[in-house]
């Protein structure tokens, strides 16, 4: 089983979440591309086919709804016939009483909640991107398919996390995905396939590529770290104090910026996103609690955080581009040590100071955690010695998140940064395993970064990071965690 979680980490490749707002406000309203030319409608900038056929602009229901259902079958029939998975034997009466079926907070794999299940309901997102429905239609038609699956495909309760992962998660997920892919065609046309798979739906039937503007990537970076990392754990109870050292740890990371952040004006959702996904692995510690994480390390982190809805006031001075408006936080982290995901909308600023030799860039995000995880197993391992059916490794959450963001750029390309992800969640009384207690966990990340260019491609630096968390939990005992790693990394900015 760790076996199969790991193939399946090393072969996924993903984005972020976020709930869908509005869809353009005005007409009139411009779109900022990398070269801060101003773009046309998004509905009137179509691309043509591979056989030269401009897209019609027309909304094709038919082609969206199977598109999304074909999708939604076809992985049904591969758990059921291939996988053999339980939950896929429903039968007719099952399903026929489809109302009778009380929902409740599932266990499945973190991985599988916090990624999949978003991933899963991106594909009927992008069926009606594909076929020209709005983000409103599209988002609907990911909710009908994701009560579909949980009421009608699976002999489980219906999922309370799920029914937000699957549609919630799928706006984020499948909008980033639909752009990109458009994107991704002047390098490859499979290369977009694979960011949009249900592209092969539906350009098989309508005969032309899906509409939307090109060039708006602002930046693109490929870095690779290596270093070593350290965590101190008070537990407050029988285990007291104990220290982990994972000595050698290497990451890939990719970071996309979509258009420009600073001075976005627009009301087309996701217009202007920050996308940053890596994949750590290395030697583990020796004191974790199954084989697998005593040998291995391992770090999985999908963070992204699209604008909703954006203005950008006039400086009077001409030296700042501010962007105020509504913002969508998606948080993904899965380690050893820690387990965190967020769901969260709020507002954002976001401002650049141009001075004579330099910028200054800050931004600061408030949001409230519609819902999250945390971990637990590894908090309380020592409590849980016989877990009971309820038995999951993370808890679910609510709260509030604040992200401030900070960095200074020289001309000659150095630049120092400070990320801060601020984290207050509050467990779900209603999700709490048996042996558990309920509470507020307060957590705190903090990455500071330098790099140095040796060229206009290539660039060194090193970057450090900090990590604190504290439980207040009324029964159990609390727990403090403190983790720290330093790495040396070589970055390839590609845009």
């Amino acid at each position: 089983m760790v076996c199969k979680r790991f193939m399946l980490v090393s072969a996924t490749v993903l984005c972020a979440a976020i709930l869908p707002a509005q869809e353009r406000l005005a007409a009139s309203s411009k779109e900022i591309t990398f070269s801060v030319t101003p773009l046309s409608d998004e509905s009137s900038a179509v691309s043509g086919s591979s056989a030269g056929a401009e897209n019609d602009g027309k909304k094709h229901y038919l082609t969206a709804f199977t598109g999304a259902y074909v999708a939604c079958g076809t992985i049904f029939l591969w758990n059921k016939y291939l996988i053999g998975a339980g939950w896929t034997k429903v039968t007719w009466d099952y399903a026929s009483h489809f109302y009778e079926h009380g929902q409740s907070w599932d266990k499945d794999w973190y991985w599988t909640n916090f990624v999949l299940h978003p991933y899963q309901g991106s594909l009927s997102y992008l069926a009606g991107r594909n076929a020209n429905l709005n983000r409103i239609e599209s988002f609907a038609l990911s909710v009908m398919t994701d009560f579909t699956w949980e009421y009608f495909c699976e002999t489980n309760s219906p999922s309370k996390n799920d029914l937000v992962y699957s549609s919630v998660g799928a706006f984020p997920v499948g909008e980033m995905l639909y752009r990109l892919s458009l994107e991704a065609d002047s390098i490859s046309r499979l290369f977009g396939y694979a960011l949009n798979p249900q592209r092969l739906w539906s350009e098989a039937w309508l005969k032309q590529k899906p509409q939307g503007s090109t060039g708006n990537i602002y930046e693109l970076s490929l870095a690779f770290d290596m270093g070593t990392g350290y965590t101190r754990t008070s537990f407050g109870y029988d285990l007291g104090i104990q220290y982990e050292c994972f000595p050698a740890v290497a990451s890939p990371r990719l970071s996309i910026v979509y258009n420009d952040p600073y001075g976005h004006d627009s009301n087309s959702p996701y217009s202007q996103f920050n996308l940053d996904v890596s994949f750590a692995f290395g030697a583990g510690s020796g004191k974790a609690m199954n084989d697998l994480d005593e040998k291995l390390f391992h770090d999985v982190r999908i963070i992204s955080d699209g604008m909703l809805f954006a203005r950008a006031p006039e400086s009077a001075s001409g030296n700042t581009q501010t962007t105020v408006g509504l913002v969508f936080e998606y948080d993904f982290i899965w380690n050893n040590v820690m387990q965190l995901s967020s769901l969260a909308p709020g507002l954002a600023v976001k401002q650049r100071i141009n001075f004579d030799n330099s910028d200054f860039e800050w931004q600061l995000h408030g949001a409230w955690i519609m819902l999250g995880t945390t971990e637990f197993d590894y908090l309380y391992r020592g409590i849980n010695e016989t877990p009971d059916s309820l038995f999951r490794e993370y808890s679910y959450t609510t709260g509030a998140e604040l992200v401030t963001r900070l960095k200074w750029k020289t001309p000659a390309g150095q630049a120092l940064s400070f990320d801060i992800h601020g984290y207050a969640m509050y467990d779900f009384e209603d999700q709490r395993q048996s042996f558990a207690d309920t509470g507020w966990e307060l957590i705190g990340l903090l990455t500071a970064q330098y790099e140095f260019p040796l060229s206009r491609i290539v660039r060194v630096g090193a970057k450090d990071e900090l990590y604190a968390k504290k439980t207040l939990f009324s029964k159990m005992e609390d727990v403090f965690l403190l983790s720290n790693s330093a790495t040396a990394f070589v970055k390839f900015q590609l845009k």
